[in-house]
């Protein structure tokens, strides 16, 4: 954060901020204007796209279904955004068996963001297909993990936005020129160093739960060498899950000067007991983050001569159910067992509540701790291969 000052806008934008567009454009800029001023922006600079959570009615309730009516009369995004997934199927919204009112209210909750512009995409990783800037580029993302993922893996510039902010930059195309979009402040102030060994994503996810509880500031990671699209999906997910950094950054040496925090196996253990529960899991919950197309063509090969020990759900965006259904990887999938669905987070939707069952395993220590808090399950963590005989 930089010291509070006061922020220069252009004539058009103090034209914007005193009402000439409209009442949503007003309203966002006094949001970019508060948050600025908070963060010692001198200005405001142009994003080329947005991402937008508190969409799952599960999440934001009434008061974020009466909100988006009200905005949504003239407000109109002005860049690419795309947005979070929501508490049903919305094609299928009858299939996890929510309450008729619950449907009703999330369907609203989408008309709303699709009359302000918004693509209706319903997924946590944009950058799979939906959403994908070219590198450099300042963007306003909600959604921690896929903002980690973005500064970290993309070489994007966002801020970890909430939902009013994200919504704000997208009608304006505006965002604050503070934190991860100045250079200065994507350095490591703190580095973990690896010595444990990480055998899957779902062990990257842990050492983003341990990381991200040290700093506020970017993280250096040392120790794992390169990592693969997933290793980071997970690691970033864990370290917004845990805590505000924003980035992390994989390095093969700590700088001179920079405090060095160990990973240890006996770390990686304490982190998995800390997050999972004793008891039997009823069922498989994946994709927290949702899966991307070559994670579900990696399981599909797994389920070609092995099985989950208990019915599995698994989650992926719209658009990756689309190319991985003319992959054929669907239908290997429910052959095996698996059901896919599409749009629904499975770590904020209670669909325990309306399927009957309360105790979960997940390949994913986000998720673990949003269904754990959130949803009150008993959470098992494991990786994919032990979900799997």
């Amino acid at each position: 954060m930089g010291e509070p000052s006061e922020l220069y806008l252009t004539a058009r934008e103090e034209k914007a901020l005193n009402g000439e567009n409209g009442e949503a454009v007003a309203a966002s800029y006094r949001v970019l204007l508060s948050i600025g001023e908070y963060l010692g922006a001198d200005r405001l600079i142009p994003v080329i796209s947005a991402h937008i959570s508190g969409v799952n009615y599960a999440n934001i309730g009434d008061e974020g279904l009466d909100f988006l009516h009200r905005f949504s009369d003239d407000g109109r995004v002005s860049v690419r955004t795309t947005l979070n997934p929501c508490g049903i199927e919305l094609e299928n919204p009858k299939s996890l068996n929510p309450p008729a009112s619950f449907i009703a209210k999330q369907l609203k909750i989408v008309e709303y963001y699709k009359k302000l512009g918004v693509a209706p995409t319903m997924t946590c990783v944009p950058y799979e297909f939906d959403n994908a800037p070219r590198r450099g580029s300042h963007v306003a993302w909600a959604e921690s993990s896929a903002c980690l993922y973005a500064n970290s893996m993309m070489g994007l510039k966002t801020n970890k936005e909430s939902a009013i902010s994200a919504l704000a930059s997208a009608i304006t195309g505006k965002t604050p020129n503070a934190g991860m979009h100045l250079d200065r402040n994507r350095r490591p102030g703190i580095v973990v160093d690896v010595e444990a060994p990480l055998e899957s994503p779902t062990d990257f996810g842990l050492l983003g739960i341990f990381a991200g509880k040290l700093t506020s500031k970017p993280i250096g990671i040392t120790g794992v060498g390169r990592i693969t699209k997933s290793e980071g999906k997970a690691l970033g997910a864990g370290i917004g899950t845990s805590g505000s950094s924003p980035m992390f950054i994989i390095l093969d040496h700590a700088p001179r000067g920079v405090e060095t925090v160990p990973f240890t196996k006996a770390e990686l253990q304490n982190v998995k007991d800390e997050n999972s529960a004793k008891s039997m899991p009823q069922v498989v919950l994946l994709g927290c983050p949702f899966y991307t197309l070559e994670e579900v063509g990696e399981l599909s090969r797994k389920m070609e001569t092995k099985k989950f020990r208990v019915p599995a759900l698994l989650h992926i965006s719209r658009s990756v159910y689309e190319r991985a259904e003319k992959k054929g990887y669907i239908s290997k999938l429910n052959e095996a067992g698996a059901r896919v669905l599409k749009d629904v987070c499975p770590s904020l939707t209670p669909e325990g509540t309306w399927g009957g069952w309360k105790s979960v395993a997940t390949d994913s220590p986000k998720g673990s701790f949003y269904m754990k808090s959130a949803l009150k399950y008993d959470v098992n963590v494991m990786g994919l291969d032990d979900l799997l005989v």
